[in-house]
């Protein structure tokens, strides 16, 4: 039997299981139908010799020739829907191999100085407080690029300038103007936390002078351009306390100068 035939088969088959012929078949057990609680597939084999069958449900069942008469049956089994890819962000590309990247070196910035890039190719748009851990690098398409930088300070007018940044450190010496709220040029120091009867003398181009002072007397400086000119060491001494060195760069207008100093031990060591 071929496979139209075999098909042609089953669909008949499967109707007989629907309920009683009424085509007046000459075969009792066709024409009665299934018995009572007998399923399409066992009615089918039973009418149906040589048919073998799988129960679709209460009233339809899938059939075909067994192995014997070279058929067999084939359950089909659901398809699985196929997971959906996610389309997925694109990954940053990163520098190219032609990127190099230039230092902003700041010289003789004041207290709290903020470097902010308005132009140019800025590594951040914020302004970055560059006593804390410097400016980023700078990235540089070819073997020169210019940025336009607005640097501001407390008690100082903000500038704009306008720098050629090359590959490796770029030093950028700043000469802030003065607002008028402190003189840059003029500084006072006040000491805090010393012990009673400490002393302190000064070494240093800016000094004062090297001789000792009281610790609350303070002192007044005049400054220098840069901070390696304003940079001083302070020397504190005081009855049962060890000698104290700090090295201090003085910044213009009111600094004030922690001292801890560690006390003797009873012997005197």
């Amino acid at each position: 039997m071929n496979t139209r035939l075999l098909l042609t088969a089953a669909v008949c088959l499967g109707f007989a299981c629907a309920g009683s012929s009424t085509d007046g078949s000459s075969n009792p057990s066709v024409a009665a139908g299934p018995a009572a609680n007998e399923t399409c597939a066992d009615y089918v084999v039973r009418v149906a010799p040589g048919v073998q069958c799988l129960t679709v449900d209460a009233g339809h069942c899938q059939c075909g020739l067994n192995s014997v008469g070279g058929a067999r049956i084939v359950q089909a089994q659901p398809t699985q829907a196929q997971p959906t890819t996610q389309p997925q962000p694109p990954t940053p590309g990163k520098p190219g191999g032609g990127i190099k990247l230039g230092k902003l070196v700041f010289d003789n910035a004041p207290l709290y100085t903020t470097v902010k890039c308005v132009s140019g190719p800025c590594p951040t748009s914020a302004a970055v407080m560059i006593s804390v851990a410097g400016y980023p690098e700078v990235p540089i398409a070819g073997e020169v690029a210019t940025v336009r930088l607005e640097i501001a300070a407390p008690n100082f007018t903000s500038t704009v300038l306008d720098h050629r940044v090359m590959p490796g450190d770029n030093p950028i010496h700043l000469a802030l103007v003065s607002d008028g709220t402190i003189d840059p040029k003029k500084a006072s120091v006040a000491f805090d936390g010393a012990p009673e009867g400490a002393l302190v003398n000064c070494q240093g181009a800016r000094c004062p002078d090297a001789k000792q002072h009281p610790v609350t007397e303070g002192m007044n400086f005049n400054l220098g351009e840069t901070d390696a000119q304003n940079k001083v060491i302070f020397a504190f001494n005081a009855p049962g306390f060890r000698t104290k060195i700090n090295v201090y760069i003085i910044k213009p207008g009111r600094n004030r100068v922690p001292v801890q100093m560690d006390a003797l031990s009873p012997d005197g060591q």
